[in-house]
């Protein structure tokens, strides 16, 4: 008899793909047999589109080392750190991995454990509550937490994530465990390149300005981007504004319900969508120091998907559904590995769902679909059927 296959968990965005998510999946690699990637759909944390769409990152990833290539849906992928974290953990201990392996500025383990434990001691949780009342937006309010309690704040971008990582853990009460590996020559939002790794902002920027990214990339992204460049399908979220602007100006009065979206700022919303052909304007007009331009462009996202508290409360405490975007013959091995469980809801195609499926799972998976549809629209793509195949 086989000996069971030992899935290890990523969580991705791969927008794009590049050499340093290579060096990740390596490392991943070397952690078990199967590398499990739960990826961002067509929407991504920043509150942004992906640069191109959920299907062709996929196939990046499977192109590159991962095994199997799970969509982290819209009301996951566009939410803060904490809930972006928790859903994508939720649904690697839905799919049985050992390990998550993700990338850290320090490298620091146990750091990020203590950090991950002192976030959730009383004292902390309401001097951060009180910082946040003064009107700081939430980075500020943190650093400030951690200077009234004599810490330093050493952490960065992807030591956050990591430290959210560890909660989702704490949270499913899985026994996942966490690895970080230290994130090498590129920091998150650097815009230069080191010995062929850049980050994806670095990347992109150069999209923008039509520059050569051929040497940070592996061929098959250069090779994906390059078609979706000429054929134009390189998505922006200033694209998607006069969606915004409609849902704005229509559902005025349903504003409130949306996802992060705060007592008395709709007012401000609408009349600046009122005023504003232009994004840029718009954009420009809305930001407050209270938030981040991450928070408020997921906010903008949250309204043109209508993605409500509601649904985020939702979710926050069950994972509704696991939707597979592709696989290799390994990653499809371990997967009817893990079928055997029973109760354990692995889609790979649409068919036959509602059998398989509660009432409130299907509107979740339709307001995922539909979400993908509002992509389509701006930035167009032939959706698939079935989980993208490679040997």
């Amino acid at each position: 008899m086989d000996s069971e296959l030992k899935g290890v968990g990523i969580v991705v965005e791969y927008n794009p793909f590049h050499n340093g998510h290579k060096y990740h999946c390596e490392k991943a690699k070397a952690e078990g047999d199967v590398v499990i990637a739960v990826m961002s759909g067509d929407y991504v944390q920043r509150g942004e589109p992906a640069v191109v769409n959920r299907w062709e990152r996929a196939e990046m990833a499977l192109k590159s080392g991962v095994d199997i290539v799970i969509e982290l849906p819209v009301f996951y992928s566009t939410q803060s750190a904490e809930i972006f974290s928790r859903g994508a953990i939720g649904i690697l201990e839905n799919l049985k991995v050992s390990k998550v392996v993700f990338g850290s500025e320090t490298g620091n383990i146990e750091k990020l454990l203590e950090r991950a434990k002192l976030e959730e001691k009383q004292e902390f949780q309401e001097t951060l509550k009180k910082q946040l009342k003064e009107g700081f937006s939430y980075p500020t309010a943190y650093s400030k937490t951690l200077e009234v309690l004599g810490l330093d704040n050493e952490l960065n971008s992807n030591d956050i994530l990591g430290v959210e990582y560890i909660k989702g853990i704490e949270f499913w009460k899985s026994s996942i465990v966490p690895v970080a590996i230290k994130r090498e020559k590129i920091g998150y939002y650097s815009e230069s390149s080191i010995e062929g790794i850049s980050s994806a902002t670095g990347i992109r920027k150069r999209l923008e300005k039509n520059e050569n990214y051929q040497d940070v990339v592996p061929e098959v992204t250069y090779e994906i981007l390059k078609v979706a460049s000429e054929e134009k399908r390189v998505a922006r979220l200033e694209e998607f504004y006069p969606w915004i602007r409609h849902k704005i100006l229509v559902d005025r009065e349903k504003l409130f319900d949306i996802q992060d979206i705060e007592i008395g700022y709709y007012n401000k919303l609408f009349e600046v969508a009122l005023k504003e052909r232009e994004f840029k304007d718009f954009f420009e007009s809305i930001l407050s120091k209270r938030f981040t331009i991450g928070r408020t462009q997921r906010m903008l996202i949250h309204i043109l998907l209508g993605i409500t508290k509601e649904d985020t409360e939702i979710v926050k405490k069950n994972v509704p559904y696991i939707r597979v975007l592709g696989f290799t013959k390994k990653g499809q091995q371990y997967l009817k590995q893990i079928k055997k469980d029973e109760g354990l809801v692995v889609l790979t195609s649409l068919k036959n769902i509602k059998k398989m499926m509660s009432d409130e799972e299907l509107r979740l998976l339709e307001l995922n679909e539909v979400a993908s549809k509002i992509y389509s629209m701006v930035n167009y793509y032939e959706d698939k059927k079935i989980p993208l195949m490679f040997k």
